[in-house]
């Protein structure tokens, strides 16, 4: 590819033209074609200007410098592939350090998903976590906490702003509409806020949920009609607990939907 055509026209377009540089945009591939979706950032070193102002600052240089994946140095805080380095495991657990170069659990899960999706071997304890090169991620809400329950009382008003925002002026934007598939992970936070999952992305959920085990479920969405073939599916947050059977289950549906309609990621 040449230079400047690393990226996606309709990424390049937002991070460019057509957004704040106060917005977290998110981080790993933009050019692929699975788009996950948390409840917020764990990094409360950053306020939500400073999260959003440095990866939307990041973005642009990367943008603008031609940067690729392959580019990016171990350990470097780069929103193409954040910490690479770490290796699978999770690194604290119960408050304990269980593996000094391990992740977050949230990642450790991510991988897995993709793993399977992709049918790729899954990883063991000494592989390196490289999730963020077959997905984009990013958050309904921009206000940073370790758990979403720690966030201070004072800042509701601020979080429902932030996701009713995101939700409006970002989630909108041609970029984030292309995935094909998007996993949104977020338990019960969309009810909660009012995250119109069907809205937002075009679909239409299928009028059921799927449990798997205790605290372990599943909807599934697809897109309404005349529209390009796309699966949402909302669930629980990747978190300690998670069950790896749902984890396999929703990655089955992906794999279902790819099939289907002879998409190739």
């Amino acid at each position: 590819m040449t230079k400047n055509d690393l990226y996606k026209e309709s990424f390049k377009t937002l991070v460019l033209e057509d957004i704040e540089n106060d917005n977290y945009i998110g981080e790993g591939n933009p050019n692929a074609n699975i788009l996950i979706l948390g409840k917020e950032s764990t990094n409360i070193n950053l306020s939500e200007l400073e999260m959003g102002e440095k990866n939307f600052n990041s973005w642009t240089k990367i943008i603008k410098n031609d940067k690729q994946v392959s580019d990016i140095k171990m350990f470097e805080d780069n929103p193409l592939f954040p910490w690479k380095g770490q290796k699978y495991g999770i690194r604290r657990e119960a408050g304990k350090i269980t593996g000094e170069h391990g992740t977050a659990p949230t990642w450790f899960f991510y991988q897995l998903l993709i793993d399977m999706i992709l049918k790729k071997p899954l990883k063991t304890l000494n592989d390196f976590i490289d999730f963020h090169e077959y997905c984009f991620h990013s958050e309904l809400n921009q206000i940073n906490a370790k758990r979403s329950d720690l966030i201070p009382k004072e800042f509701e008003i601020k979080r429902i702003e932030s996701i009713k925002k995101r939700e409006k002026l970002l989630f909108t934007h041609p970029f984030y509409q292309g995935f094909q598939i998007v996993i949104i992970a977020c338990g019960h936070y969309s009810k909660k806020y009012n995250f119109d999952i069907e809205n937002t992305f075009k679909v239409k959920w299928q009028g059921s949920t799927i449990d798997t085990s205790k605290g372990n479920w599943f909807n599934i969405h697809y897109n309404l009609p005349n529209e390009s073939p796309k699966i949402v599916i909302h669930t629980r947050q990747f978190s300690n607990g998670i069950s790896k059977i749902l984890i396999k289950e929703i990655a089955e549906e992906c794999r279902n939907f790819m099939d289907k309609n002879n998409i190739q990621l």
